[in-house]
């Protein structure tokens, strides 16, 4: 097989692909501590999936307030990169992993 070694296309691979393969691996890694300190905290006895707000503070700083449920689907599709990423073997978290650099989770 020939290496790939066009400048634009080294170029593009480690400042579009390996970013991408970052932010992905990131996502995941961030998914799966988010989901255990949830289980760990028993968090949905404290943030129930109802439309009550939660108070953050966010009506006096501009952002969107959010409710229970909001929080919980969060949560859901947390867990939904985790299934996704670890179905068939991890298939999916195999191909991200080996462009990937900087896969710490976010928290």
């Amino acid at each position: 097989m020939a290496a790939i070694t066009d400048p634009s296309a080294v170029l593009f691979a480690n400042t579009k692909i390996r970013p991408m393969a970052d932010a992905m691996a990131q996502s995941y890694f961030t998914a799966k501590s988010l989901v255990a300190e949830w289980n760990a905290t028993s968090m949905s006895t404290k943030i129930l999936n109802t439309v009550d707000n939660i108070v953050d503070g966010s009506a006096q700083d501009g952002r969107h307030p959010m409710t229970g449920a909001q929080a919980t689907a969060i949560i859901t599709r947390a867990q939904e990169i985790i299934t996704d990423y670890e179905a068939t073997s991890s298939a999916k978290l195999n191909t991200v992993m080996v462009p990937a650099v900087n896969t710490q989770s976010k928290f």
